[in-house]
């Protein structure tokens, strides 16, 4: 059995859940227990009273050594819970999955500082009690089949360690060879393998490599074993750089040279787009999207941020600043979708494992994808063409997602009906799940969903305000901790505020969740 048909037969299971919450909000935590119990999951919870405390902290780190998961409970009392916070050090120390779910609302300083920069599922209204269960439910599932790993070589590893580190308990082959990739497969996001899980996998190589090398001693083939080893160890350090080659020489290649490389724009077509030209450089197909169709948005200046007085406005889109965007550069006309993400998953590098939410594929807004995945994204369609395609920049998809307005909203003032896909914008999708893309008007440049449906996305490390920023239209990529990135145009669960064509969000480049996507950039030579 491979590495990946292990890790995906991991998720036929149940999957282990330890709830840490404060006693205070048992009845809380006993009606989550059932919610997730009835979702096919395998709750570990410990509900007995305080006697002898050290039997039962042992019993603590039992379960949540057990666990795949930790699903925090947020609330006023859970972050002064000596005990609750004791329980979120521990699984950190074991490099667990969090997952934190706000039962009561707390403030940001107060969240213990391992939860800080995850996404948060909202059980605050007890009126969609059950959609707030599945949505954690629907995020427990993301990348499972390597968390379940996780679990067990984290605790085979703590296990030797308590043992004094017997050689006898180290791996052999061909386990050995399964948590090596194990290591390697790790998904985007996912917690890093404890210390002791990669010193106890390492050590297991050492030995494997040492009880190898003495048989071969004892059977006097020193000589052709060593050329063995040597030639295994390069085929080892070079696999990913070999592999990356035979793909694109046996399934890249032939795909661009049938797919993409005919429809390639010239140099004479490329300085003939004018603002409001379309291209597309792919075949185009029915239902398939094996490129991003691209609206040619013109040069002009802006004012990026929002006055005060406007309703909605937050500190972060001050001050407000003229910004100069020189040259005409192309932007995707929708979001990208499932359709182009999974050609990209077909014939190049990007994760065919990527979750749509249960809602499908093919015109659906691809969710679910990290701001490192967006970046593979346009590196692939960039090799493809050989053509610059990128992210956004924060400034050129506000100047973009305006077309020229000045107003709220692209449209207005006001957020008014079936103008968007939100919480509050009258649509038939409102607060339930992304559209298909295409399904509002177009804003006046002729991009669809600039605002609402899914967040996108853009190039720009994460700055608290406009400081600073750069007036030119370009990335702002300095003077900041890049592990955030930024994203714009709010989502189908975002309230209307977070629509308007200066809000701004940004988050960990590693997080992942149903409200993000991205869309696409070229730059284009100047007509």
């Amino acid at each position: 059995m491979d590495v990946k048909t292990a890790l995906e037969d991991e998720v036929s299971s149940k999957v282990r859940i330890f709830i840490s919450y404060s006693r205070k909000d048992m009845t809380f935590a006993d009606r989550l227990e059932a919610a997730l119990k009835k979702r096919g999951y395998d709750p570990l919870i410990d509900r007995d009273e305080i006697y002898a405390f050290e039997d039962w902290w042992k019993r603590i780190e039992t379960l949540i050594g057990r666990a795949d998961t930790v699903v925090f409970v947020l609330s006023p009392d859970a972050v002064t819970s000596t005990v609750a916070l004791k329980e979120v050090s521990y699984a950190a120390s074991l490099n667990k999955r969090f997952a934190p779910i706000v039962y009561r609302q707390v403030d940001d300083n107060a969240v213990p500082e391992p939860l800080r920069r995850l996404n948060f599922v909202f059980f605050d209204d007890i009126a969609i009690f059950d959609a707030s269960a599945d949505r954690l439910a629907e995020a427990l599932q993301t990348d499972i089949g390597w968390i379940r790993r996780h679990t067990e070589f984290g605790d085979t590893a703590r296990q030797w360690v308590q043992a004094g580190r017997p050689n006898g308990m180290l791996l052999r082959s061909p386990v050995l060879e399964q948590a090596e990739a194990w290591i390697t497969l790790r998904p985007q996001g996912a917690p890093l393998p404890s210390d002791d899980a990669q010193t106890f996998i390492a050590e297991s190589r050492k030995a494997e490599v040492r009880e190898k090398r003495q048989n071969r001693i004892l059977q006097a083939a020193i000589y052709t074993s060593l050329i063995g080893i040597i030639a295994g160890l390069i085929g080892w350090i070079n696999q990913s750089y070999i592999a990356a080659q035979w793909r694109w020489s046996t399934t890249t290649r032939p795909y661009a040279a049938a797919k993409i490389w005919p429809y390639v724009l010239t140099a004479a077509a490329e300085r003939a787009l004018r603002p409001a030209d379309t291209f597309r450089e792919c075949a185009a197909e029915h239902d398939k999207d094996y490129c991003p169709e691209m609206i040619v948005v013109p040069a002009g200046s802006f004012m990026m941020g929002s006055p005060s007085a406007e309703p909605g406005h937050e500190s972060s889109e001050e001050p407000e600043h003229k910004v100069t965007i020189s040259k005409p550069f192309a932007v995707s006309k929708y979001d990208l979708t499932f359709a182009g993400w999974d050609t990209c998953a077909t014939y190049g590098v990007c994760d065919p494992l990527i979750s749509d939410g249960g809602w499908g594929r093919g015109q659906q807004p691809v969710i679910y994808v990290t701001w490192d995945d967006a970046e593979r994204y346009v590196e692939w369609l960039s090799q493809v063409t050989g053509q610059p395609y990128r992210l956004l920049s924060e400034a050129e998809y506000e100047y973009a997602a305006r077309a020229g307005t000045h107003t709220a909203y692209p449209w207005g003032e006001e957020i008014g009906a079936n103008n968007a896909n939100c919480r509050g914008c009258g649509s038939q999708w409102d607060n339930q799940h992304p559209a298909t893309v295409g399904r509002f008007a177009p804003n006046k440049f002729g991009l669809y969903d600039v605002v609402g449906n899914v967040w996108s996305w853009v190039e720009d490390c994460f700055h608290d305000n406009y400081d600073g920023a750069p007036t030119d239209g370009s990335a702002w990529i300095h003077g900041a901790n890049c592990s955030g990135r930024s994203s714009r145009g709010g989502a189908w669960d975002a309230v209307p505020n977070r629509l308007r064509s200066a809000s701004r969000g940004g988050g960990s480049s590693n997080n992942r969740f149903s409200g993000i996507g991205f869309r696409v950039a070229r730059t284009i030579v100047a007509p």
